[in-house]
């Protein structure tokens, strides 16, 4: 039991998803600082703001990633697109899950981001290592 959790851990694929949840943590400031920026600071729709702030993070992320996690250089241009669609699928989600928690149901903003984007970190890391970074 103990060596194949020992196996796991050295295992590439979850090497690779501690360094995306680190590259993911870097994603989440540049997102939510710009979100807070945009929805706080000058008052903009939480929707449309949660659009601009996650595309921000979704460029950082994918060239973290590129270089640094699953190291692949080539196709960069097919790649990001397949990134940011992604990245925007997941969004969406984000997006509804605002719509309905914040305009309909009155919850915190904050809060329904927070746990939104950690369900779509999720969806995205599996999409993303079996599709955008594959080797080929």
């Amino acid at each position: 039991m103990i060596e194949r959790i020992h196996n796991l851990i050295k295992s590439e694929s979850f090497i690779q998803l501690v360094k995306y949840g680190l590259i993911g943590i870097l994603g989440l400031i540049v997102d939510f600082g710009i979100y807070a920026l945009l929805t706080i600071w000058l008052k903009m729709n939480p929707e449309i703001a949660n659009f601009i702030s996650s595309s921000c993070g979704l460029i950082n992320n994918f060239f973290w990633n590129s270089f640094t996690n699953f190291k692949v250089h080539d196709h960069l241009f097919k790649r990001f697109i397949e990134y940011y669609i992604v990245g925007q699928i997941t969004t969406l989600f984000t997006t509804i899950c605002l719509f309905v928690f914040v305009n309909l149901l009155h919850q915190d903003k904050i809060i329904v981001k927070v746990i939104a984007t950690i369900i779509a970190t999720l969806l995205q890391f599996g999409v993303n290592k079996a599709v955008t970074f594959k080797k080929e």
